[in-house]
């Protein structure tokens, strides 16, 4: 019998995909990502109201192949940001997963002694904290949640040479003691009712000023972020009242802290997200440049 231990924090956990190869396809490799950054974003929404959470890849490599990911969280400056960050991703979902995708021939056994929940399947054992197995079963009525759990496994078997499929914690390298066998990957295929053709991200970012619209409505300011020249509309009119308060004055080079709105379409030859558009929707803070001084 194996029994695995899901613990309540971690931050940092792997997707390994068992291959005689020591490799995947670049395909199977980015849209299973996506595929778990979007089902950590869903549960992120159900244990963490107030704070917006962003996946890292942090490493890649093989035995047989795998990719270390870690869960970042931020504030989002709202009604729930006093409450305290739950890094319970990482067992909600694999909780969700071993559940669903072990094989066997009777239904899942629960076993709830007191703070502590023990699936048995099979003739194995998943031993998990209570309240993250009923955030589990909560996320479970999400489609969101159970389309993008299944667009790791329809990645995974794009690729003919992934035999199983396992979402660990990082454990040094060790070949993780419970494996979704390939067999297994169509039990999490969803019937998407959603539209997922698009979809809309809120990241709490800093974008700096290149060009400045300084009226209100939606013509769209020019910023760079993360390297690269974007443009969006303001829609925040507290924004504007600061500013034609006079309480904030605009210069090329100065930045500000937002809600970037990000505007995703899906890509019908690979079926990855890409961004189409943006808008910042709240401003938090003005920055201005920093500017030399003279000796």
């Amino acid at each position: 019998m194996t029994t695995v231990e899901v613990h309540r924090e971690v931050d940092r956990f792997v997707l390994y995909f068992e291959t005689p190869k020591h490799e995947v396809s670049a395909y199977a490799l980015a849209s299973a990502l996506v595929g778990l950054a979007d089902a950590v974003r869903e549960a992120n929404n159900l244990v963490n109201p107030g704070h917006v959470v962003e996946v890292v890849v942090e490493s890649l490599s093989d035995g047989s192949f795998k990719a270390t990911v870690r869960t970042v969280y931020t504030k989002a400056k709202n009604l729930f940001s006093h409450t305290a960050v739950q890094a319970v991703i990482y067992g909600v979902i694999s909780t969700y997963v071993y559940e669903k995708g072990l094989k066997s021939e009777v239904p899942p056994q629960i076993i709830v002694t007191g703070d502590l929940v023990t699936v048995v399947i099979g003739n194995d054992r998943i031993i998990v904290p209570k309240d993250v197995y009923e955030a589990k079963r909560q996320l479970e009525k999400s489609i969101r949640f159970k389309s993008a759990v299944g667009q790791i496994f329809d990645a995974a078997s794009s690729d003919v040479s992934i035999t199983g499929l396992a979402i660990t914690e990082d454990d040094g390298g060790k070949r993780p003691p419970l494996m979704v066998n390939r067999e297994q990957f169509a039990i999490f295929e969803v019937s998407r009712d959603v539209d997922e053709h698009i979809r809309e991200i809120v990241e709490i970012t800093h974008v700096e000023i290149n060009r400045a619209i300084l009226e209100r409505g939606k013509r769209r300011w020019e910023f760079f972020w993360r390297g690269i020249r974007i443009a969006a509309p303001i829609l925040d009119d507290g924004f504007y009242d600061r500013f034609f308060a006079h309480e904030i004055t605009i210069a090329p080079g100065d930045s500000l802290h937002v809600a970037l709105r990000i505007i995703q379409e899906k890509s019908r030859d690979t079926g990855i997200y890409v961004n189409a558009r943006y808008e910042i929707v709240e401003v938090y803070e003005h920055l201005p440049r920093l500017k030399q001084t003279g000796f």
